[in-house]
C-alpha cells in the first residue's frame, strides 16, 4: 500500500474547479457573469505563484457566505454532477480507480476550499483530501477561511499533518501536479509526476528535468 497524491485543477480535472463553481453560481442566478472578472485576473497570478490566497478565497466564498452546508446541498450536488464530472480526465479516473483496486490510498491535495474539494473526492473515489478550510460560525454558517492554506508550502505541511493524524506513511508515495505551486508536494513524495504539462509549466518542467521527475498526460 502506498499513498497516491493528486492535485486537482489541471491535473485530474480539465480546467479549474473554481471556474466551474462560478459557472454553477451564474446558472443558479446567485452571481452575475461579471463576478468572474476577478477570477480571470487571479488565474495569471496563480500560475506565476504570486496569488494572495486569503484575498482570493474571501472573494470565492462571498456569494455563499452566511449559508450552511445543508442549505447548499442541492447546489453542490448539481456542481459535482454537471460541472465537475464532465471535466475529469478519463485517463486520470482510470489511474485512480486502478490504484484503489490495488489497495493504494488516494489523497487529493488542492488549494481549493474544502466544500468543493469534497465534491471532487466523492466523484473520483479519494480516501482523503487536504484543502483550504472554510470557517463556520457557531450556527454552522460560512464566514471565512482558515489561514493554513493548502497552497505551495502549505500542501507539504498539510500532507504531513494528515499522515501523522491518520498513521499514513510516505514511503514509496507518488505525487501528481501541474504548476510551480505543486513543487513542495512533489518534493515530499518518492515518485513525482508533472501532469499535463502546458504553457504554465515551463518553470516546473525545468525543475523536473533537473530532478529527473517524470511527466504524464491524462
Amino acid at each position: 500500500m502506498a499513498l497516491k497524491i493528486f492535485d486537482i485543477d489541471g491535473t485530474i480535472l480539465r480546467g479549474d474547479s473554481n471556474d466551474q463553481f462560478f459557472k454553477c453560481l451564474i446558472d443558479h442566478k446567485i452571481i452575475t457573469p461579471d463576478y468572474m472578472d476577478f477570477n480571470r485576473e487571479a488565474g495569471a497570478r496563480f500560475y506565476s505563484g504570486t496569488l494572495d490566497i486569503l484575498e482570493y478565497y474571501r472573494y470565492v466564498i462571498k456569494p455563499i457566505a452566511g449559508k450552511t452546508e445543508a442549505e447548499l446541498k442541492d447546489l453542490l450536488d448539481d456542481y459535482r454532477e454537471n460541472y465537475l464530472k464532465p471535466h475529469v480526465y478519463p485517463k486520470a479516473q482510470e489511474l485512480i480507480s486502478r490504484f484503489r483496486n490495488e489497495g493504494h490510498v488516494i489523497i487529493l491535495a488542492s488549494a481549493t476550499m474544502d466544500l468543493l474539494v469534497k465534491q471532487t473526492a466523492e466523484l473520483v473515489g479519494a480516501d482523503f483530501f487536504i484543502s483550504t478550510r472554510v470557517k463556520y460560525d457557531e450556527e454552522g454558517r460560512i464566514r471565512d477561511v482558515y489561514p493554513d492554506f493548502c497552497h505551495q508550502e502549505g500542501k507539504r505541511a498539510r500532507l504531513k499533518a494528515l499522515c501523522q493524524e491518520k498513521g499514513l506513511n510516505l514511503k514509496d508515495s507518488s505525487g501528481y501536479g501541474d504548476t510551480i505551486n505543486d513543487i513542495p508536494l512533489l518534493e515530499t513524495v518518492d515518485h513525482a509526476f508533472v501532469a499535463n504539462p502546458g504553457v504554465h509549466s515551463e518553470k516546473l518542467l525545468h525543475i523536473a528535468a533537473e530532478r529527473k521527475w517524470q511527466t504524464i498526460r491524462f
